[in-house]
């Protein structure tokens, strides 16, 4: 038996694809300590790991400056994120909440970066990387929209401030100070990607340390249940709508829906998130939604017709997971370049968030929903994910590598 250091980004669109394998390394008798906040101990428990927490704020990837969201328009804007926002507050962090204990390997998530290569330096361990979305084959932010005018002001100061900090952090760790370029890199003997290799652009370019097992789909044990006979009596179709658990609270967009859909003869469902107030919009519901502050979305999606979605990579290769086509409205970070995918192989349509219209809205619906190419493309999708293995092949690879290694 191996112990396990599992140490991932405090944000659910990381934590969750971790569940299923966490679950399924202690079930094959692994031991897992989990390195996260306190936000996920239920979630995180659930798995049989021993949960070591670190003060990190509940808010920080919706209001924080260097977290929070945004379109990276040259690769150092997303680089800076992780060295500033992620690397310089964590790392730390782990290495005080686990003293001096040991461990046989460990697993971090991608959004770490090199800051797992130091974990693993100085802990004397091979090392997993997580990959949460695409497997980036260029940096996320390549051929963005900068100008050369700002690229030459912007880039500097961007670079200066990166390399700072990962001065200050190599001196203190007496480690290799890396490259720029090295420090968002995909390292560890073993890079999990959370996908299919058809899914994935590029995946020709990446080797075969890469390893696709697909989403990580593992039921919620906290999941409410949901009136799903009031669909049936309504109407045939049902529409979903969920824009993740950072971006959600734009009262503007729920009403763009009302107007989009609110005469439609179809079931329309949309989560608004727990800490939406949707008080004002209360008047305004109209009689075909069915709005709640949370939705189980595994088992939502697996009664949905078409998913209105912003793209996160979850919740999009879950809805793909069960062949749900899509209408996406990407926001932010790697969302547009998931559904480019996604609109690349036919099964969904992209809209611009900066010109939305309710017409546009309701056309791109009515086209997914009457045109069944979308949903034979998202089938086809989804059946790549499926046979991709999921979190059992993924403990099955890490666990047969590991023990070939640690002879």
């Amino acid at each position: 038996m191996a112990r396990v250091l599992v140490v991932i980004t405090p944000a659910e669109g990381h934590v969750n694809p971790s569940l299923g394998l966490v679950t399924q390394l202690i079930d094959s008798g692994e031991e897992v300590v989990y390195v996260c906040v306190e936000e996920y101990r239920s979630r995180i428990e659930q798995t049989g790991a021993l949960l070591i927490t670190y003060p990190f704020p509940q808010d920080a990837f919706s209001h924080d400056p260097v977290l929070k969201p945004q379109e990276y328009n040259h690769p150092y804007q997303f680089i800076y994120m992780m060295v500033g926002g992620i690397i310089q507050r964590i790392i730390p962090e782990v290495f005080r909440v686990i003293g001096n204990q040991k461990f046989d390997y460990l697993i971090f998530d991608s959004l770490i970066g090199w800051g797992g290569t130091i974990l693993a330096e100085k802990l004397g361990i091979p090392a997993v990387c997580s990959i949460a979305s695409f497997a980036f084959v260029d940096p996320l932010g390549t051929g963005g929209g900068m100008n050369e005018q700002e690229m030459d002001t912007n880039t500097m100061e961007l670079y200066e401030a990166t390399m700072k900090i990962t001065r200050e952090l190599a001196q203190e760790y007496q480690v290799r100070l890396p490259a720029m370029e090295e420090i968002p890199a995909h390292t560890g003997r073993l890079k999990l990607v959370y996908t299919s290799r058809y899914f994935q652009p590029h995946a020709e370019k990446l080797d075969d340390r890469f390893i696709f097992t697909g989403p990580s789909i593992i039921p919620r044990q906290d999941a409410e249940t949901f009136p799903f006979e009031l669909l049936r009596e309504r109407y045939p179709h049902t529409v979903y709508i969920a824009m993740g658990t950072i971006l959600n609270k734009n009262l503007d967009f729920y009403r763009l829906c009302f107007e989009a859909f609110g005469d439609m003869p179809v079931n329309v469902v949309l989560s608004s998130g727990r800490y939406t107030d949707m008080e004002p919009l209360a008047d305004q519901i109209p009689p075909n939604f069915i709005v709640m502050p949370y939705v189980a979305q595994l088992h939502m999606l697996q009664h949905t017709d078409v998913f209105i979605t912003h793209a996160g990579m979850n919740s999009t290769s879950e809805a793909l997971y069960y062949n749900v086509p899509l209408v996406m409205i990407p926001l932010t970070s790697d969302q547009p370049l998931v559904a480019n995918r996604v609109q690349e192989l036919g099964a969904g349509i992209t809209l611009n968030k900066l010109n939305l219209s309710a017409t546009d809205m309701r056309e791109a619906l009515l086209e997914v929903l009457s045109n069944p190419l979308y949903k034979q493309q998202a089938c086809l999708i989804g059946e790549s994910l499926r046979q991709s293995g999921g979190y059992k092949r993924a403990a099955e690879m890490i666990m047969s590598h590991m023990a070939v290694i640690t002879k």
